[in-house]
């Protein structure tokens, strides 16, 4: 996928812990590592704020200024933010946003449950403490 934005680092640079947990600070960024995720990977920016939209406002019912809200918040913010991480590419002419190989470990981060049993949080803390 050509991509206007990409990350200035090379490949071989990995994502520090701060820059990990401040990736993921934000919901909206780990809600749309895990859409792409479920439709393989890469999609279009209107279905993800389409996503995203009708999550975080319940339904369907999404109003044209809430669908407004989520793209502009994607577009200037999110995807830029994701992209120069290396995270995604972003292609801006064509709006698709696919996942790189870096999105794996922020995607580790998002699936982890720490109330799983059998997990080694669980096994340390027993009781959810």
């Amino acid at each position: 996928m050509a991509s206007n934005r990409r990350a200035e680092a090379s490949e071989t640079n990995r994502l520090t812990e701060d820059q990990i947990f401040s990736l993921l600070s934000n919901r909206r960024r780990r809600d749309l590592l895990r859409f792409v995720e479920s439709v393989g990977g890469e999609s279009a920016v209107p279905a993800i704020t389409d996503h995203l939209a009708q999550s975080e406002y319940g339904g369907a019912d999404v109003s044209a200024s809430q669908r407004k809200n989520v793209y502009v918040s994607l577009h200037q913010t999110h995807l830029p933010k994701l992209a120069d991480a290396g995270v995604v590419e972003y292609d801006e002419q064509t709006k698709r946003v696919a996942l790189t190989d870096r999105a794996v470990l922020l995607l580790a981060y998002c699936h982890f449950d720490p109330s799983s049993r059998g997990g080694l949080l669980s096994r340390l803390f027993p009781n959810g403490r």
